[in-house]
């Protein structure tokens, strides 16, 4: 059996290899496979990933896989998507990545500053403080582990991450590491039967979590650029269809939806964030 000191000697050079080779300022994480096409890279179209249909690719890291939810390459390439984690390959050594939104929804995740349960949101803008960006990746020893309802296909897989990557405005330098099984973090919504919890704001774009208690209905006018939604928890549903957990949609400006939900559901929701990282604030 390999040792987790050698396995981890081992992942650090094969993470060196491959940077080695990046064009300067490509700072997508080092383990994703550039082999990957574009993927849902036209904002103006109306994009459903539902998780029945879920893709996975393989990573730069063994029994670690990648579902690309958006892939836009480039000089600053942009990417969206799920990473989750085979028990037989826990833990993983993601390493030195700068530049991500995470939200563990299974697992845990490892810092110099402690190891992360389910439920963390973590904000890695490119600065000079690289003393949360080494990141470990790992099955969770309790049972049900996390806030969030697991997908069907999670039963061979122990831990899963939401990841965007080349999201931030170069003037957004903020980290951030909120805990979302706090109930005090949690705000009256923008319906009557919902609630809200603020996650992340800078420029234009906004991050927050939304939870229905009961059955109603909203319609997020945050930012008219559109708008993303991961489904967590439940079943969202709008006049086109319903969601269950797992599914993510993005909706252009024509496209946006009144979202009415089961009660018990919980997304995420992201919009005002496609904007250039190099653009102004």
């Amino acid at each position: 059996m390999v040792s987790v000191q050698a396995y981890r000697i081992a992942s650090m050079n094969k993470q060196q290899k491959f940077i080695n080779r990046l064009k300067p300022g490509l700072e997508l994480p080092w383990w994703f496979t550039s082999e990957i096409a574009a993927t849902n890279d036209d904002f103006e179209q109306r994009v459903v990933s539902l998780p029945d249909e879920a893709r996975w690719h393989s990573t730069q890291i063994d029994g670690v896989q990648l579902r690309v939810l958006e892939y836009i390459p480039g000089t600053t390439p942009r990417m969206t998507g799920q990473v989750r984690l085979d028990p037989g390959h826990s833990p993983a050594l993601l390493g030195d990545n700068p530049d991500l939104e995470i939200l563990v929804q299974h697992g845990e995740l490892e810092s110099s500053m402690g190891v992360y349960p389910a439920g963390l949101y973590l904000r890695l803008p490119l600065t000079g403080d690289h003393h949360l960006q080494a990141l470990t990746f790992r099955c969770s020893d309790v049972p049900g582990n996390g806030p969030f309802e697991p997908p069907n296909d999670m039963s061979d897989n122990c831990a899963l991450l939401y990841v965007a990557a080349g999201q931030m405005l170069t003037s957004d330098t903020e980290q951030r590491r909120i805990d979302t099984n706090d109930d005090s973090r949690w705000l009256p919504g923008p319906t009557e039967g919902t609630d809200v919890l603020p996650l992340h704001g800078h420029g234009t774009g906004n991050s927050m979590l939304i939870r229905w208690n009961r059955r109603v209905e909203i319609k997020p006018r945050l930012d008219p650029t559109g708008e993303e939604i991961l489904v967590l928890s439940g079943t969202l549903q709008d006049a086109l269809g319903q969601y269950p957990a797992g599914s993510w949609i993005r909706n252009p400006v024509e496209a946006w939806q009144n979202w009415g939900a089961v009660p018990g559901t919980v997304v995420y929701y992201k919009n005002g964030h496609f904007a250039s990282p190099d653009d102004p604030p």
